[in-house]
């Protein structure tokens, strides 16, 4: 549009006889007019420049830019519309406006001179209207016009009464209740200030500070958050954070080969089914001997000498796969018993997690597979996991291989988490990281709360991609960042156990399978994935529409043939070795495949940690990197902020928290918001203004950027 105009108005000036002007002039004016051809170009100029300040109005602003044209060229054409019988448009504002005068007259009444004054009144009304219209909608504020304080010029000037030194005192402030006296109320400004207020004969001096408190309060609320922006180097932490096991590894010794070879093969020819070995596969901690009956041996004597087969081989486990999926072999698996660590070091490291980070960023660390192969997987392509294991199976150190895993290969402003921690315990140390998008939650009644939320957010970004027309995230941030705006981050919500949040009321089960499903139907192409794991493998847990939602799943060790059917729909899971030893299934394996999952320390989270805070947590403190929507749902209840006069929050019994937390900080010799709510039970909101008051009263230090806080006592 704005080069239209620009064309126009060049060839007017310097080729009224050129080619374009002529045809600009030529056909504009059957619509325009020869007087609106000007407004025409003109406004084609402007609402092209709008468009580019205001991309997200372009709809409207074309619309409105045809609607503007109407109205201005019927106020042209008005004043034709006489008893004349000739009519000539094309000299005015063309005929683009007929349609909308035709209307008017036949609405009025034709033919009188004074409908035609009406006429001309409606078309400047709504031409006027519009233009205001236009005006709002693009924000423009007009200029305010000054104020004329007329009641302070009318009143009259009042002489001043003198007054003997006694009554020129003022008198001291009184209180009411005989429960609190003036000391008390110093007292309590002097905490919440950080400055000691002392006694004076002036009235209003402790009513000036008070007040002064609550507007220091309120303008501390509501000073905007620090720009955060975070570094797009990869990957995000370095290598030497984690620990490698890759020199360290044993070989499996023939003869122990040979001896478990020749005892299954005299075993099963005791019961008549001869067979041949094949070969072996040797993984990080078990040994698959594969096997091939004779013609006319049919599979199911194989499997049904399990025990037999177990005790000839003096196996503390044993696993039959009948057949191998894509051969003609039978495997029998049992542990290795020169097992090797699988480090997650060893994996990320690896050439095939390198080939994979190219594809994308959202790869999980699996593990080593029974051939000793790299396994990794994407979780955009799962899109949601479900994982199960009783205790010690190592289950917990999976979910911490897929969290660092997915750190590793994402900034903060390109993948966000959402913890779920029942047990209090295993996800603590990913406290405070910029990765989180709220604290790390660990009651039931607030993690129903998070998962509303989350679907909340998964409906927001729908109907943000519905009006960018596009389909799916990664096409989203492809829009995005070719116009330089703000790309959207990935959601990863992680529940590490779902038994506490289905098991506690009938009510909160229905709603938390609820949400669960609509976000495994829904969420996959807003970027929004869920990591669910249990110790228990219920029914009652693990529903069948839940399962039904999330294909992807995970089994490490289970307690029984039951578990492992609820959470694979076979056998197989109770016979794994523990210790990282899983099944993995999603819907392009038909069958599960066998994996040692890595181990990552405590240690090793740890460095992680520290290494992640240091490049991103400068001068930016927990409170700044949470969502305050999110934060504002999670609280149970409505916590006013902190009086001067009560010592603030609910009951007025802060200070008995404040008393409990110093005693927690002096114990566990660490001081920090989350920690605050997770011993004192209480929100996030509250925990930080006990940190607050504890920081004005000098027994904790600032908080400076990813350092922990001093503590004085």
């Amino acid at each position: 549009m704005i080069i239209l105009g620009i064309l126009y108005f060049f060839s007017r000036m310097m080729a009224q006889g050129s080619p374009i002007f002529n045809f600009f002039t030529k056909y504009s004016t059957i619509a325009f007019g020869e007087i609106g051809l000007l407004f025409f170009f003109v406004l084609a100029i402007v609402v092209g420049v709008l468009v580019l300040v205001k991309g997200h109005l372009a709809k409207f602003l074309v619309k409105y830019y045809f609607a503007l044209l109407m109205l201005i060229s019927a106020f042209l054409n008005v004043r034709l519309r006489t008893l004349q019988t000739s009519i000539n448009y094309t000299a005015n504002g063309g005929y683009f406006s007929w349609p909308l005068i035709w209307l008017l007259e036949k609405g009025l009444k034709n033919g009188s001179q004074s409908y035609i004054t009406a006429i001309y009144a409606i078309v400047i009304v709504l031409l006027l209207g519009a233009i205001v219209y236009l005006l709002y909608v693009l924000n423009v504020r007009l200029p305010k016009l000054p104020k004329i304080n007329i009641e302070q010029s009318e009143k009259p000037i009042k002489k001043e009464k003198k007054t003997d030194s006694k009554e020129d005192e003022r008198p001291t402030i009184t209180i009411s209740r005989p429960d609190i006296s003036t000391d008390d109320i110093l007292e309590k400004v002097s905490q919440a200030t950080g400055k000691v207020v002392q006694a004076t004969s002036s009235g209003g001096s402790l009513l000036k500070e008070m007040f002064k408190t609550k507007v220091t309060q309120k303008i501390e609320e509501k000073k905007p958050k620090p720009v955060i922006s975070f570094s797009g180097d990869k990957p995000t932490f370095g290598y030497s954070a984690l620990e490698s096991n890759l020199g360290n590894q044993q070989t499996v010794d023939e003869n122990f080969l040979v001896e478990k070879a020749k005892a299954l093969q005299t075993k099963l020819s005791e019961f008549g089914v001869p067979i041949a070995i094949e070969g072996f596969d040797i993984g990080p901690s078990i040994v698959q001997i594969k096997i091939k009956p004779e013609e006319g041996i049919k599979i199911s004597a194989i499997e049904g000498l399990s025990n037999d087969i177990k005790l000839s081989l003096k196996s503390k486990s044993l696993r039959i796969i009948a057949p191998i999926p894509g051969t003609d072999m039978i495997g029998i698996q049992i542990p290795n018993p020169k097992a090797s660590m699988v480090r997650l070091g060893d994996i990320i490291s690896t050439e095939e997690f390198s080939m994979q980070m190219k594809k994308n960023s959202t790869n999980l660390s699996l593990g080593k597979g029974i051939d000793g192969s790299v396994q990794v997987k994407a979780l955009e392509s799962m899109p949601h996991l479900l994982v199960a294991g009783a205790t010690g199976s190592g289950k917990s150190v999976g979910i911490n291989d897929f969290i660092v895993s997915l750190m590793f290969q994402n900034t903060p402003a390109e993948l966000k988490f959402l913890m779920v921690d029942p047990k209090q315990v295993e996800l603590e140390m990913y406290s405070g990281l910029p990765y989180l998008l709220a604290p790390i939650v660990y009651d039931s009644g607030k993690a129903i709360k998070l998962l509303q939320w989350t679907v909340e957010e998964m409906e927001k970004r729908y109907s943000t991609l519905k009006d960018q027309r596009v389909r799916n995230l990664d096409e989203y941030n492809q829009k995005m960042e070719a116009e330089g705006q703000e790309k959207m981050y990935r959601i990863v919500f992680i529940i590490d156990e779902m038994a506490d949040m289905m098991l506690s009321s009938s009510a909160n089960r229905k709603e938390v399978e609820n949400c669960i499903n609509r976000l495994a139907a829904k969420a996959r192409a807003v970027g929004i994935h869920l990591i669910l794991a249990t110790q228990r493998p219920s029914v009652n847990v693990i529903t069948g529409l839940i399962k039904a939602n999330i294909p992807t799943r995970i089994a490490f060790g289970v307690v029984s043939e039951v578990d492992s059917r609820t959470i694979l729909g076979r056998k197989g899971a109770e016979d794994l070795v523990g210790k990282g030893d899983m099944l993995y299934m999603d819907p392009s394996t038909k069958f599960p495949i066998r994996i040692q999952a890595p181990f990552v320390s405590t240690e090793e989270i740890e460095r992680v940690v520290s290494q992640l805070r240091n490049k991103y947590m400068q001068n930016l403190t927990e409170e700044d990197i949470y969502h305050p929507e999110i934060i504002a749902a999670l609280e149970s209840k409505i916590e006013t902020a902190r009086g001067v006069l009560s010592g603030g929050g609910e009951g007025g019994n802060d200070e008995d928290l404040i008393n409990q937390a110093i005693q927690v900080i002096a114990e566990t010799r660490k001081a920090s918001a989350t920690l605050l709510q997770r011993k004192l039970n209480v929100g996030f909101a509250r925990a930080a203004r006990i940190m607050d008051v504890l920081e004005e009263r000098g027994i904790i230090g600032p908080q400076e950027g990813a350092k922990p806080r001093d503590i004085f006592i």
